[in-house]
């Protein structure tokens, strides 16, 4: 059997309760901090994590919205044929965004497979 999907989360999407959420629940889930180191991960801008994160097979979890139509992050997906999961409502909790994962966690890890 194939691997799941894994999923890189951006700095704003709920960091370790959400990350912590989505591990309970089975999934193979990672904060940029863990990936990449805090210091680095607090730096990246949001095309770099998005192209680094892409290019080591991850899913992307972001909660801007925007990030598909700000020219250089848009450019970053379009480029490296991101996956990106967007929350469209910027102050989603991080309780909130679980259970909208874990709501659509079927339709979500298909994505793995396109």
């Amino acid at each position: 059997m194939a691997p799941g999907p894994r999923f890189l989360l951006d700095r704003p999407v709920g960091g370790r309760v959400l990350v912590a959420r989505l591990r309970e629940a089975g999934w193979d889930a990672r904060t940029l901090a863990e990936e990449y180191g805090d210091a680095r991960a607090q730096q990246m801008k949001d095309e770099e994590w998005i192209a680094a994160g892409t290019e080591a097979g991850f899913l992307l979890l972001a909660k801007d919205h925007r990030v598909a139509v700000r020219p250089l992050e848009a450019r970053a997906i379009y480029m490296h044929d991101a996956r990106v999961i967007a929350f469209v409502h910027g102050d989603l909790t991080s309780r909130v965004m679980g259970d909208l994962c874990l709501k659509h966690e079927k339709a979500i890890h298909r994505l793995a497979t396109i």
